[in-house]
């Protein structure tokens, strides 16, 4: 395909996916959803997993709490054992690293604000709610015309470089070298085979059967070639 082509069939798919991801978070909007589904669907699976968990609170007034997970066998028979971790509600801290890596509650953090009484989704931030989901979709696009009314273009002109051009007319220059990958042994169509990365010196000629040269560059004459063929 062209590359005007491309160009157009690209933008036009970009446009469709903003128009679809708008439509979908303005749904979510009417439905008086407030958080996004992607973040709902990781809060789920932490607050299923903060069931299991074990709290222990070690400071009131800094809300410092020892979430200790249960040990267990995985299902390839493999035993897990216990971890503790140290929750800070204030700080919105936990010794595992995922809240402040993805900015969202852990199962731990979970496990000690329900011990508390603490509502987490207080601390949960702008970014993943449905209003800013709908802020990040609603980007306008501006169509843009045939090319017979385009403005003039009155900025810089490119000039390809006439060196890298390749020449169309004959085999194309090629820039590999022969290494040891490229020797062969036995025998092809025309002889005997020979190592491609030996040394000019070491070629036997094929016709009068001396070194450093071959039978294309071979200045010997044909009597004697003959002689020392035997």
């Amino acid at each position: 395909m062209p590359v005007t082509g491309i160009v157009a069939f690209t933008f036009s798919r970009l446009v469709e996916w903003y128009n679809k991801r708008h439509a979908e978070g303005l749904a979510l909007q009417r439905n008086n959803q407030v958080w996004a589904p992607k973040p709902v669907e990781h809060l789920d699976k932490a607050k299923e997993k903060a069931r299991n968990h074990d709290v222990e609170c070690f400071d009131h007034d800094t809300r410092k709490y020892e979430v200790t997970v249960r040990g267990g066998t995985t299902e390839d028979s493999a035993s897990r054992p216990s971890r503790c971790y140290v929750v800070v509600l204030v700080d919105f801290s936990c010794t595992c690293g995922k809240t402040k890596q993805y900015h969202s509650p852990c199962s731990h953090y979970i496990a000690a604000t329900r011990h508390r009484g603490y509502d987490f989704e207080s601390r949960l931030p702008f970014k993943i709610s449905v209003d800013a989901l709908v802020r990040t979709w609603s980007s306008c696009f501006e169509p843009y015309l045939d090319e017979g009314q385009w403005p003039p273009y009155t900025g810089r002109k490119y000039i390809a470089n006439p060196g890298c051009r390749s020449n169309k007319r004959g085999s194309r220059k090629r820039s590999r070298y022969n290494m040891a990958m490229d020797q062969i042994s036995g025998r092809t169509r025309r002889g005997r085979a020979r190592p491609f990365v030996s040394e000019p010196e070491e070629n036997n000629c094929g016709r009068c059967g001396r070194l450093g040269h071959n039978s294309r560059r071979c200045s010997w004459p044909l009597s004697q070639v003959l002689i020392l063929g035997g």
